[in-house]
């Protein structure tokens, strides 16, 4: 461990230099193509003196592949390049997109997710080619920076694309995200969007007092919200998971009417479900269908509509296995701290990778805070201390454990 301590050093400035870059890129989701974040892992690369390409499914939206060695015992560390949007500047101490140290934080949008992360892993390839423990004729070692996880965590142009693609022939992985457990999987995500149709009618129409014409597409909607609100289905308990549980969050996004006077014909609703291990999306759909035909039974003329938006299962590991077991051990190490090995609550697109048969470690990383909310943080010296922490992690885990 003292030699990657040692070796670390010179990186951490340039280091910090790059992420602050990463980070003044602009790649929010549905607004900003992440290339130029791509483009610019690419060159550091180059930098480096690592391998780096652009493999893309759409063009403007080209996924980062950088790989050092050629041999047949692989890993990977994963992160994605783009953002959610930055919200109401106002809010932010700093300008999000200008990236300013303070108080021994970084912060701006992306830092703690997802591009510390990147900054890191590619550093850290560097530092185990510098190191000279591990032969690039018997190891390779991948960073994989992908498009498009913020719409969902089931696109078909990162994780997947390179999966399908044949990109990530590895036996092991870690997403990089900001964390300060060893987690070892994640909750499942179902999101529906319900759709009402009622009858409009003028709202004060002689018709509409007696009850003769009109059906509320709003209230009628609200209902099922409000019971779908209530809602609790069963699942098996799992250790990873016995902090968490099932929940439904009705109507994240509401939308209905036309217009002031007249009685909405229509509305509309998001509705997100967290699954558990074991739980299955048509348990949840059944479920909710149920109420919805409850409650168009009694109101007559309501119809409503499920379309499903995302949907992904829970996916874990065991605690039990060498990657995890090896993280908890070095993290402890380096940071004298001890680190819980748990599941996640929000879901990633680790369940890809653990389902394509890589033992993956679906969020662990530096420290780091406010993700998806105003002053998003990253620790700065935990930005070369994780480059170490992946560098051992990686090191054992290869030398040790996979022997092909």
């Amino acid at each position: 461990m003292k030699d990657l301590r040692n070796r670390v050093g010179e990186y951490e400035a340039p280091l910090l230099a790059f992420l602050q870059e990463l980070v003044r890129l602009k790649s929010v989701n549905g607004r900003y193509p992440e290339q130029a974040v791509a483009e610019r892992i690419v060159a550091e690369a180059e930098v480096l003196g690592l391998n780096g390409r652009l493999i893309a499914k759409e063009s403007l939206r080209p996924n980062a592949l950088v790989r050092w060695g050629r041999g047949p015992r692989g890993f990977a560390l994963v992160g994605h390049l783009d953002t959610v949007a930055a919200g109401d500047a106002s809010l932010w101490t700093s300008p999000p997109f200008k990236p300013v140290v303070r108080n021994g934080r970084l912060y701006g949008r992306g830092t703690a997710d997802n591009k510390a992360g990147l900054a890191i892993g590619l550093y850290t390839l560097a530092l185990l080619r510098d190191q000279g423990q591990l032969n690039a004729d018997e190891v390779t070692l991948i960073l994989a920076g992908v498009v498009d996880e913020e719409s969902g965590a089931s696109s078909e142009l990162g994780v997947r694309y390179l999966l399908d693609e044949g990109h990530l022939p590895v036996h092991g992985a870690i997403y990089t995200y900001a964390s300060d457990i060893v987690c070892v999987g994640h909750r499942g995500l179902l999101r529906l969007v319900l759709d009402a149709k009622g009858t409009a009618v003028h709202s004060g129409s002689d018709a509409w007092s007696r009850g003769e014409v009109g059906v509320n597409a709003v209230t009628g909607l609200a209902a099922i919200l409000l019971q779908l609100e209530q809602m609790k289905l069963p699942y098996e308990p799992h250790p990873a998971f016995n902090h968490l549980g099932f929940t439904m969050t009705p109507g994240t996004l509401f939308n209905g009417g036309e217009f002031e006077s007249t009685v909405p014909a229509v509305a509309t609703a998001v509705i997100d479900c967290r699954l558990m291990p074991g739980q299955t999306p048509e348990m949840v759909l059944d479920a909710v269908q149920s109420i919805i035909d409850a409650a168009c039974a009694n109101r007559p003329g309501l119809r409503v509509s499920i379309q499903v938006k995302n949907r992904l299962p829970a996916a874990a590991i065991p605690a039990e296995h060498p990657l995890a077991q090896l993280a908890q051990r070095h993290a402890q190490t380096i940071t004298g701290r001890p680190w819980p090995i748990r599941g996640a609550g929000p879901a990633n697109e680790g369940y890809m990778l653990i389902g394509a048969g890589i033992p993956t470690l679906p969020g662990f990383g530096p420290s780091g805070g406010n993700a998806h909310a105003p002053d998003e943080w990253v620790a700065v010296a935990s930005l070369a201390e994780t480059a170490v922490l992946y560098a051992a992690i990686i090191r054992d885990y290869l030398k040790n454990y996979i022997h092909r």
